[in-house]
């Protein structure tokens, strides 16, 4: 987990690791932002802002004043280091720098409000404040990020796109495997059974089996639907996404989704797990928009999923 040095969190003693979406070359931006929201409050005033003139001093604090307050000489205004930036009249500063860090990790409004004990309104006006301060001191990250967040743009960095192929190629290559060894005999001299599933007979000791045995895939129908589905999950559709996509019905969509989590988190891609739950808060947030707006969401045609036991539970990384 990502520490940071001087960020005191209540009840909590360690951060996500906010870098794991983000492409490698916008990482030091990242850090550079949450640095940046760290020392904000405790900066040196050495212009005003409101006329701009050099000719600033530092006042006497006072006990109850929670910042230096610096005067200018030139206007005869007062004001503190937060006075030109978005946060002016903000409270809560020691929290902002945590609050960019589970934003760039991708967490929920609901999940960032319950963590740092805010209310929605403050999480909307941190989220506003933080977006200012991205677009001016890092432009390349916020343009990345923003078109991430709102799902302009659904691609992912390249580390974890090179997971999604690879989950792809797992499904295909096992969909497709014309050879296999008996799990019971060792033997090679094996054929494939007729048949869209993947199950093969041994010659030796006339033996049938699947190479998705032990996995989570085993038992599971409809094998042609299965890498259209797996890429509607990682694109973090919602459970009645996934139902409209596929024709299934709620419930088969549900125990679908558990457990192809479930093989990707036996594959070990846990960076791609926390893009898809990134993503599918998203998509959540956007689908509600989207009905408010007064837009329609077709209905799922009946259920192709006949009803019956699960094969895992997939346990969140969160």
């Amino acid at each position: 987990m990502t520490q940071l040095p001087s960020l005191p969190i209540p009840g909590c003693d360690d951060l996500p690791d906010h870098d794991v979406c983000l492409p490698a070359n916008l990482r030091p931006d990242a850090n550079r932002l949450i640095r940046y929201l760290h020392e904000l409050p405790h900066r040196r005033v050495r212009y005003c802002p409101w006329c701009g003139k050099t000719d600033v001093t530092l006042q006497t604090p006072l006990a109850r004043q929670r910042l230096p307050r610096y005067y200018c000489g030139s206007c005869r205004k007062s004001c503190n280091s937060l006075s030109d930036s978005p946060f002016a009249n903000m409270h809560r500063m020691d929290l902002w720098s945590t609050f960019a860090v589970y934003l760039l990790a991708g967490w929920s409004s609901v999940q960032i409000a319950s963590r740092l004990g805010v209310t929605p309104k403050v999480y909307f006006n941190w989220g506003a404040a933080v977006g200012e301060v991205m677009a001016e001191e890092c432009p390349e990250l916020y343009q990345w990020w923003t078109t991430r967040h709102y799902r302009k743009n659904l691609q992912p960095p390249e580390h974890i796109a090179l997971q999604q192929q690879a989950v792809i190629t797992w499904i295909e290559t096992m969909l497709n495997a014309q050879h296999a060894t008996c799990p019971r005999c060792g033997g090679e001299r094996t054929y494939r059974i007729k048949g869209i599933r993947p199950k093969f007979k041994c010659d030796p000791c006339v033996t049938c089996f699947s190479v998705l045995s032990g996995t989570p895939l085993v038992g599971m129908i409809r094998p042609e639907l299965w890498v259209d589905f797996v890429q509607g999950v990682m694109d973090g559709l919602s459970i009645p996404d996934l139902k409209r996509r596929s024709g299934l019905g709620m419930g088969a969509s549900t125990r679908w989704r558990e457990q192809f989590l479930l093989l990707i988190e036996t594959l070990g891609h846990s960076e791609l797990l926390q893009w898809i739950t990134w993503m599918r808060s998203r998509r959540n947030h956007e689908a509600v928009s989207f009905v408010r707006q007064g837009g329609h969401l077709d209905k799922a045609t009946r259920s192709i999923y006949p009803q019956g036991t699960r094969k895992g539970r997939f346990v969140s990384w969160r």
